[in-house]
């Protein structure tokens, strides 16, 4: 018996206990695994929600930051003839440019965004219109499902008319809910919006004693040359996001402005709707022009099939004028990354952000490849010094 529990024996059973522990403690947590992700996301989208507006700030104060630093440095200082780094002219250009911001909004909202409105209240009118024109087409297409019941869709429909007056008492009942719940929503991102908007003005007033005060954090945790290096990485992604989005802004203006009026000319119906559609469209890399050209011409279907055509056909012109020469003028060169990379940020951006990343997903990737290759080009310059000292 002694010789059986000797001290190899009681070892190999000890780590067999263990690994049974280990694996009942690994399937529990598995088994848990989907409440801890919904308690996990819980927290996390409310940690999101709290500082979206500063994020929001942050943007804000980003993308205005080179027109108040122009404000600041060039025309400030000339027609006040002083210092283009007095603190009264951070003041007054950040005030002026916030006004300006502001008072674009306002326009846009009270001059276009009804303009706007009419011309989708005319293509939802057009939908029936168009049905009607088509209509005996329709019938005969569905009188040919129906004959055929290929999909079984007499059971279908039966079964979602009854599923529908089911439900119609509870989306009754949840009516009046969902209004209030849509005005309290309503009313909390619009204090967001006012509150990004207060955060983002005084992160442009203070923005010099912010970075100061981030790298006198930054040199108290890390040694200079580790901060010297993070800086100029920050210069280069500063640099690479302001040409991009200043670049492709004025780009996407200039495409939309170019569609606005051709679409006038042609006499196209919805003209101010579809090209500030191809004017927004337009940011998003390779997929946006042609989801513009799309939309335009399924818009336009519904009032004339030939007029969709020859507007397809002239955004389809535009997109090409853009691509070969108007975005290489004001871009320059590309960005020396390959259209694999910017298929995948695009996608990847605009699964994890939306529109926005979709948007942003390209000077993103062109960054994180620098990043990269400054890493490789360093790690292998000090292999091949470590072999030169063999």
């Amino acid at each position: 018996m002694k010789e059986w529990i000797n001290k190899r024996n009681l070892g190999h059973y000890v780590k067999t206990l263990i690994v049974i522990i280990l694996s009942i403690i690994f399937y529990k947590f598995m088994d848990n695994m989907n409440g801890l992700y919904a308690s996990i996301s819980v927290k996390m989208e409310t940690i999101i929600n709290v500082i979206k507006p500063f994020m929001v700030a942050i943007m804000i104060a980003y993308i205005l930051n080179p027109i108040v630093r122009w404000f600041e440095l060039e025309l400030l200082s000339r027609v006040l003839k002083r210092n283009g780094k007095n603190k009264y002219n951070r003041l007054i250009s950040t005030t002026l440019i916030f006004v300006i911001f502001i008072l674009i909004i306002v326009l846009t909202t009270a001059l276009v965004l009804p303009r706007i409105a009419v011309s989708i209240k005319d293509l939802t009118s057009a939908l029936p219109t168009f049905i009607d024109e088509n209509e005996s087409n329709i019938i005969a297409w569905i009188d040919d499902l129906y004959t055929n019941d290929v999909y079984n869709i007499e059971s279908e429909l039966q079964k979602n008319i009854n599923n529908l007056f089911h439900k119609g008492s509870e989306i009754f009942k949840a009516g009046l809910t969902n209004v209030l719940l849509s005005i309290i929503a309503a009313t909390s991102k619009t204090l967001n919006i006012l509150l990004s908007l207060v955060v983002s003005f005084y992160i442009l007033i203070d923005k010099d004693k912010l970075l100061k005060s981030a790298e006198r954090l930054l040199r108290a945790l890390f040694n200079d040359e580790k901060v010297n290096s993070f800086k100029k990485f920050c210069k280069e992604a500063d640099n690479t996001f302001v040409k991009f989005v200043i670049g492709k802004s004025i780009d996407s203006f200039i495409v939309g402005l170019i569609a606005l009026v051709g679409l006038y000319l042609m006499k196209s119906p919805y003209p101010l709707l579809i090209g500030i559609m191809v004017m927004v469209l337009n940011m998003i890399p390779y997929f946006g022009p042609f989801i513009g050209a799309i939309i335009g011409f399924v818009f336009v279907a519904f009032v004339s099939m030939t007029k969709a055509l020859w507007v397809l056909f002239f955004l389809i012109l535009l997109q090409q004028f853009d691509g070969l020469y108007l975005g290489p003028k004001i871009l320059g060169d590309k960005m020396g990354v390959s259209p694999l990379w910017i298929i995948f940020s695009i996608v990847v951006g605009g699964s994890l952000f939306g529109v926005i990343g979709m948007f942003l997903g390209v000077p993103a990737i062109s960054v994180i490849l620098v990043a990269v290759k400054r890493f490789v080009d360093k790690r292998l310059a000090e292999k091949n010094e470590i072999k030169c000292k063999k």
